[in-house]
């Protein structure tokens, strides 16, 4: 079997007004430069992850990586070329299965710190402070991501303007420190409003501004769900009564939306219906259809659930909320957080000093993220509304609300809610 050099590119976060220090250029330019000193010239292929993060939980978007692995454990990768250590693995685990499926089959990984220690045969120490650099590349990770919540959280009860801005807008400090989304004349909404009411439609409002050459807001070409988005945020009465409901709803435009489950294991499709009789019209009327059940005839019938089916049940489900006053974190939880980062650092030396295999540095690592993610969800759970108010309150935020208790909600094969997985701590939950 013929194995290939690889080159593995990528970098966290990437958009056309954060290009970061090391483009994609520079980065393929110094692998490709690691690759040739060993002699490769042309025949070297490229894993590309770009724009995603290293983060164990993002794990399932990094599908080149994921593919790089697959290739090593075939014997079809002759040696893996990196910009550096981070751009590969950012915790244990990650170095772990990058090792492994190296030693297997012995492919040298090679970057610019220099080639990573693999096998037998390898220097323990070096083996080991490479094992310590993914320790503390995840803890830096984690400390990262603590601080954009921080951050996040500050701006948040600042009463800034969150997220990127949309077309039209641009960010803008205020007198009183706010930074809030303020008209960008850069991105006039005018001609997008024109072209709409000239087309009638949102593709061909799209088109319209492609030839007329308008750039959107990253430089790329209108589509209609982009025209979509606009026209309704902005001239939502231009949108015609019959297409009161987008045909695609967007997150959180139904009580539960992104929520139910079906026994089959897909998530269910929000659904709108009228009727119309000669005594006139009735509706709207939601409900939730699963697609698996209707383009597959094996699909057990029902495959759809009217909302008021769920929303009796959801309501007694959604009660069982409560944050005990004694639990509510602080000083004991942060003591405790403070404590078990300083484990995770302590891991890398007990491997260095032979006190723990890497193994078993691993299943304790585990551990130490479990616990730091159980702590993470009572912070989070704090700042949940406990109760709904299922009359008043808008659908959106309803559905925010309750996106942020269940991770999903299970129903049976007679389409009727049979379980909620929760994503707050389960002993809040009565």
């Amino acid at each position: 079997m013929n194995a290939h050099p690889a080159a593995y590119l990528r970098r966290s976060y990437v958009d056309p007004e954060s290009p970061g220090d090391i483009s994609r250029e520079s980065q393929r330019a110094t692998v490709r430069r690691l690759a040739t000193a060993d002699g490769h010239n042309g025949d070297l292929v490229e894993y590309d992850d770009w724009g995603v993060s290293a983060d164990v939980a993002k794990s399932a978007k990094r599908t080149a990586y994921t593919q790089l692995l697959s290739d090593m454990e075939a014997g079809t990768v002759s040696a893996v070329y990196a910009f550096d250590v981070d751009r590969l693995y950012r915790d244990p685990r990650d170095l772990i299965r990058l090792q492994d499926a190296a030693q297997r089959h012995q492919v040298r990984v090679v970057t610019t710190s220099g080639e990573l220690p693999i096998g037998d045969g390898a220097d323990p120490t070096a083996e080991a402070f490479a094992f310590i650099g993914a320790v503390f590349g995840g803890t830096e990770l984690k400390k990262a991501k603590k601080r954009a919540r921080a951050a996040r959280d500050a701006r948040r009860a600042r009463g800034d303007s969150l997220g990127r801005p949309p077309y039209g807008y641009r960010l803008e400090r205020q007198s009183d420190g706010r930074v809030k989304f303020v008209s960008d004349h850069a991105e006039p909404i005018e001609p997008v409003l024109a072209a709409f009411e000239e087309a009638g439609s949102f593709a061909g409002a799209a088109r319209l501004l492609n030839d007329r050459r308008i750039p959107t807001k990253r430089g790329k070409r209108w589509a209609g769900n982009v025209v979509n988005r606009l026209i309704r945020r902005e001239r939502p009465g231009m949108v015609p009564r019959g297409r009161s409901e987008p045909r695609v709803a967007p997150r959180g435009t139904h009580t539960f939306s992104r929520l139910l489950r079906c026994h089959c294991g897909r998530l269910m499709t929000p659904r709108v219906t009228r009727h119309t009789t000669k005594y006139g019209s009735y509706g709207p009327y939601v409900g939730y259809q699963c697609y698996n059940g209707r383009h597959d005839p094996e699909h057990s019938r029902p495959y759809m659930v009217n909302e008021p089916a769920v929303t009796d049940w959801a309501k007694v489900e959604a009660a069982r909320f409560r944050v005990p006053v004694d639990q509510i974190p602080g000083t004991v939880n942060d003591d405790r957080r403070r404590q078990l980062e300083a484990q995770r650092e302590d891991l890398g030396w007990a491997v260095v000093n032979r006190l723990l295999t890497r193994e078993g540095a691993k299943a304790k690592a585990d551990a130490i993220d479990a616990e730091l993610a159980s702590l993470d969800a009572a912070a989070e759970a704090v700042e949940v509304p406990q109760q709904i108010d299922w009359d008043r309150w808008r659908t959106a935020d309803v559905n925010a609300v309750l996106r942020t208790y269940w991770k999903y909600v299970e129903l049976d094969r007679d389409m009727r809610p049979v379980r909620a997985e929760w994503r707050l701590p389960a002993e809040w939950i009565a």
